[in-house]
């Protein structure tokens, strides 16, 4: 995590897959100009659900989980984000959020509010083609991932929350193996299940030789294993 009392420039910034460097040099420099720059701790909320959309964020380093609500009171994962990754994405303009954001780790978030994000959009066609195919990929992929997951299996749901949560994080171990740092429960929250099952699964994804849970660390052994697994969705996955 760099210095959290030193506003990095967008560019200077190593994140070379964020949206705002699609954004013409002109136009770079005056996001960097007038972006705000936070260093959120971990478990810490972005924004909330409810609350006004002020603009949009952007992962310069860490890792995030959107979250959302339901009406007992239980909270799902919706999706994850990494470095590079935009969140508050759901409505640009005098809305408010139906979804909240909470950094999983130290995370350094760049802030563009909406005025200035709506004069980059006029002035700079290639970053609004990107973000509009951001829009329409997380559309894709949550109008898929409602349809498969009403026919999988508990045990699918989790290894697709398993395999999920490395393709998007992709973190590694002190010797290289993939793995994940995600609670049972967050993994229930993303599995749409509850931590008990989600446990029942990891237990027999150890039996079969796929993974090596490690305290909250579980080492993905066979990334293979596991696509095979979720054949069915290959589409989905």
């Amino acid at each position: 995590m760099p210095n959290r009392g030193i506003k990095i420039s967008c560019e200077e910034c190593t994140t070379f897959n964020c949206f705002v460097k699609q954004a013409s040099p002109e136009w770079l420099a005056k996001i960097s100009q007038f972006k705000n720059q936070v260093v959120y701790p971990k478990g810490q909320y972005i924004f909330t659900e409810g609350s006004p959309v002020f603009g949009a964020y952007f992962i310069l380093s860490g890792q995030v989980k959107v979250v959302s609500s339901v009406f007992s009171g239980k909270q799902n994962i919706v999706r994850l984000a990494s470095d590079g990754h935009m969140v508050g994405h759901k409505g640009i303009g005098h809305e408010t959020y139906n979804i909240g954001a909470v950094a999983l780790q130290d995370s350094r978030i760049c802030f563009v509010s909406n005025e200035l994000l709506y004069d980059a959009f006029l002035n700079n066609p290639h970053f609004t083609i990107e973000v509009m195919m951001f829009y329409s990929k997380e559309l894709r992929k949550s109008e898929t991932r409602s349809k498969y997951f009403a026919q999988m299996t508990t045990e699918e749901k989790v290894a697709y929350a398993i395999l999920y949560t490395y393709e998007t994080l992709q973190d590694h171990d002190e010797d290289g193996l993939p793995c994940i740092f995600l609670s049972r429960q967050e993994l229930a929250e993303l599995a749409g299940t509850n931590a008990e099952q989600v446990s029942r699964s990891i237990t027999t994804f150890k039996n079969d030789g796929l993974i090596s849970p490690e305290g909250r660390c579980v080492k993905i052994l066979q990334l293979k294993g596991f696509h095979q697994l979720l054949s069915p969705y290959d589409q989905f996955i």
